[in-house]
C-alpha cells in the first residue's frame, strides 16, 4: 500500500520515518503531475513545495497551528495531506477539490485565497484575534515584490504574537522574480542582518528538498520565542525535467491544445508591431509576461518592457507618469488582479484624463480557478471611473482594430477579452469609431440582443442561426463599447424588446448602463438584462459557469421563446 493512502491528516505523518516522508514525496509529486496533465492546474509551483509542505505539517500541529499560504497556487500536498485524497481527482472540477486553499473546503485552510501578497497581513489579523497555537506564513519570493507585503512587515512590530515567515525562494513568481528583493535574498547567506528592521530573527540558506534539515530548522522555529524569518531555497518544478527547464511554461498547465491563437497572443503581437513604427509605446506587466502574450514585446523591444513584479497598483500609477512624460503606455493585466489597481487606475490616471491603455486579460467568466480568479467585476468598476472608455473586441480582427484605434485615441481606454481562443471568427468587421455599435444582422425584428464581448457575441450570434432554422428572427448588435454607449442606436431601438447579454455582475454592468440611459431619458423600454446575478462563482469550466448562469446559446434561445 502506498504511504498516502494512509495519510488522513497531518497527525499520520508523526509517525513515518524520514525515509518514508522522502517516499511520500515522490508518491505525492507523481499525484500531483499525473493530476495536472490531466485537469490542468498550477505544476511547477505545487512541485517545487512539495518536501517543504511535508515538513511544515509533520512539526506543527495543523489545524491549531495555522499555516496561510499566500497566493495559494501551491497547496496541493497541503490537500493531500489534510484528509483530500481520496477527492483528489477531481482537482479544478465542478464541485469538485478547488485549486486554491477555500475555507469552506476543509478545517485545515485557513483562508480562502488567490492573490499575491496577502498572508502576512492576513498573519497580522490572526495574531491580534489571539488565535491559539502558531502562525505559519509560506510566502514566495515573487510575492515580496508586492507592496502589501512591507506593509504587514511594519505592522509585525506593532504586538507580541511570534510569528513564523517562511520565505519560498525559488527565484520565480509566475515570470522571474524581478527588482531590488529579488537580488536581496539572492545575496543573503544565512546572516542575522536580513530583516532585522522589522524586529524579526533569521535564518537562511535552507535547503528546500532536503526533509531532515527541514524539520531540524522548523523545529527550531516552533520553539523559539521570537518571530523568525526563514529562508528556504527550493526548486520550482522540482521533478519533473521539462517543467525545471520551463518553470513559467509549465506553471499554469492546460491540457487542451488550442487550434487557434490566444487573444492574449494576438494582443502581444498586435502590440509589438505597434512599437515598432511608434518609440513612445511601452509595455507593462505585473509579474506575467508570458500570461498577457508580451515575451515577444519584450525579445524586441527589452528597453521598452517593464515588468515590476506583483505591484498592479504601482503599473498604473507609473503608467501614469509614462503618459505625463509623453510616452504611450500599455498595461497588461489580468480583470482579476486589476481589482488589485483601482484607486491608482481612478486618481492617478482617469482624474488627469491620461494616455493609458488598460489591456484586460481573462475579463469575464474564467474557468478552474475558482472565485478568486474571476473576471467579472472590472466592467462595474470601470464604468464610474471619469474619462475611461471601455471596448470590448468580439474576435481577434476586432481586437487589433481596438489596438489600432488606441494608436490615436488619447485618455484612459480599456480593451478587454476573455480567456483562451477565439470562439468565433465573424464575417462583419466595420471600422472602429468611439461609443459606436456594430449591426451583425439585419432582420428587422422586434427583438434585438446587445451583446458586448467575445464569449457573448459568439452566443448571440449562434442563438440567432439556431433561431432562424425554426423561423423566427431576432437581430443582434455587438455592442462594442460599453462606454460610451451608442446612444443614437439606443434610441433608434427604444421601442423594441431589448436583451443585454455579458459575463459580467449584473450590478454596474453593460445592462445597468443601457437602463440608466433609458431611465435617464424618461423612456420606458421594454429591457431584459442578463448577466452574472450577485454570486461568487465557485470551481468550474467556463462553459459549466456560463451555462450555469444562463449566458448560452440554449438559455438565450428559451429566454427569446418565452417573451
Amino acid at each position: 500500500m502506498a504511504i498516502i493512502e494512509k495519510i488522513n491528516s497531518p497527525k499520520d505523518l508523526k509517525n513515518l520515518s524520514i525515509d518514508q516522508l522522502n517516499q511520500l514525496a515522490e508518491e505525492i509529486r507523481l499525484i500531483i503531475t499525473n493530476t495536472v496533465f490531466t485537469n490542468g492546474g498550477h505544476l511547477s509551483s505545487n512541485l517545487g513545495v512539495v518536501e517543504l509542505t511535508i515538513a511544515i505539517e509533520y512539526v506543527f500541529d495543523l489545524p491549531k497551528d495555522k499555516l496561510i499560504f499566500d497566493v495559494g497556487h501551491q497547496c496541493y500536498t497541503h490537500k493531500l495531506l489534510t484528509g483530500r485524497y481520496k477527492n483528489f481527482s477531481t482537482l479544478r472540477q465542478k464541485n469538485g477539490i478547488a485549486g486554491f486553499p477555500r475555507m469552506d473546503e476543509s478545517e485545515y485552510d485557513v483562508n480562502t485565497t488567490g492573490h499575491a501578497s496577502t498572508s502576512l497581513s492576513i498573519a497580522c489579523g490572526l495574531a491580534r484575534a489571539n488565535v491559539p497555537g502558531q502562525i505559519i506564513s509560506l510566502i514566495g519570493d515573487g510575492s515580496l515584490t508586492g507592496g502589501l507585503s512591507y506593509e504587514a512587515l511594519n505592522d509585525l512590530t506593532s504586538f507580541n504574537k511570534k510569528q513564523i515567515i517562511i520565505v519560498n525562494d525559488n527565484d520565480m513568481s509566475i515570470s522571474k522574480t524581478v527588482g531590488y528583493m529579488s537580488r536581496y535574498l539572492n545575496g543573503l547567506h544565512g546572516s542575522n542582518q536580513a530583516f532585522e528592521e522589522f524586529g524579526l530573527d533569521y535564518l537562511g540558506n535552507i535547503n528546500g528538498h532536503n526533509i531532515e534539515e527541514l524539520i531540524n530548522v522548523l523545529t527550531y522555529a516552533k520553539n523559539c520565542k521570537k518571530s523568525i524569518v526563514l529562508h528556504v531555497k527550493t526548486i520550482k518544478g522540482k521533478g519533473l525535467t521539462e517543467a525545471e527547464l520551463d518553470p513559467s511554461g509549465y506553471h499554469g498547465y492546460s491540457p487542451k491544445h488550442w487550434e487557434k491563437p490566444s487573444f492574449s497572443k494576438i494582443m502581444g503581437a498586435k502590440l509589438t508591431k505597434m512599437a515598432a513604427k511608434d518609440k513612445d509605446i511601452f509595455a507593462i506587466t505585473a509579474a506575467m509576461e508570458e500570461g498577457t502574450g508580451l515575451e515577444i514585446f519584450k525579445s524586441q523591444f527589452k528597453n521598452r518592457f517593464i515588468d515590476v513584479g506583483i505591484c498592479e497598483a504601482h503599473a498604473a500609477t507609473m503608467a501614469s507618469g509614462l503618459a505625463i512624460g509623453g510616452k504611450k503606455p500599455y498595461f497588461a493585466v489580468y480583470s482579476t488582479f486589476m481589482q488589485r489597481a483601482f484607486d491608482s487606475i481612478l486618481h492617478d490616471v482617469c482624474l488627469s484624463n491620461l494616455n493609458v491603455t488598460f489591456c484586460i486579460d481573462r475579463a469575464g467568466v474564467v474557468s478552474s480557478d475558482g472565485e478568486t480568479h474571476q473576471g467579472i467585476y472590472d466592467v462595474s468598476f470601470l464604468r464610474l471611473m471619469p474619462n475611461m472608455v471601455i471596448a470590448c473586441p468580439k474576435d481577434s480582427i476586432e481586437l487589433e482594430q481596438m489596438m489600432d484605434f488606441s494608436l490615436d485615441y488619447f485618455g484612459p481606454l480599456s480593451i478587454r477579452y476573455p480567456k483562451g481562443n477565439i470562439r468565433l471568427e465573424h464575417s462583419i468587421h466595420t471600422p472602429i469609431e468611439l461609443g459606436k455599435w456594430e449591426k451583425l444582422t439585419n432582420n428587422n425584428s422586434d427583438i434585438v440582443v446587445l451583446a458586448t464581448g467575445a464569449v457573448c457575441v459568439s452566443v448571440a450570434c449562434n442563438a440567432n442561426i439556431a433561431l432562424s432554422k425554426e423561423g423566427k428572427k431576432i437581430d443582434v448588435i455587438n455592442a462594442r463599447f460599453i462606454k460610451p454607449l451608442d446612444e443614437e442606436l439606443l434610441m433608434d431601438i427604444k421601442d423594441k424588446t431589448i436583451i443585454t447579454i455579458e459575463d459580467n455582475v449584473i450590478s454596474g454592468s453593460f445592462g445597468s448602463a443601457v437602463a440608466e440611459y433609458y431611465v435617464k431619458n424618461n423612456i420606458k423600454a421594454n429591457l431584459h438584462i442578463l448577466g452574472i446575478d450577485d454570486k461568487i462563482l465557485k470551481t468550474a469550466s467556463q462553459e459549466e459557469l456560463l451555462a450555469d448562469n444562463g449566458i448560452n446559446c440554449e438559455h438565450l434561445i428559451n429566454y427569446i421563446n418565452q417573451l
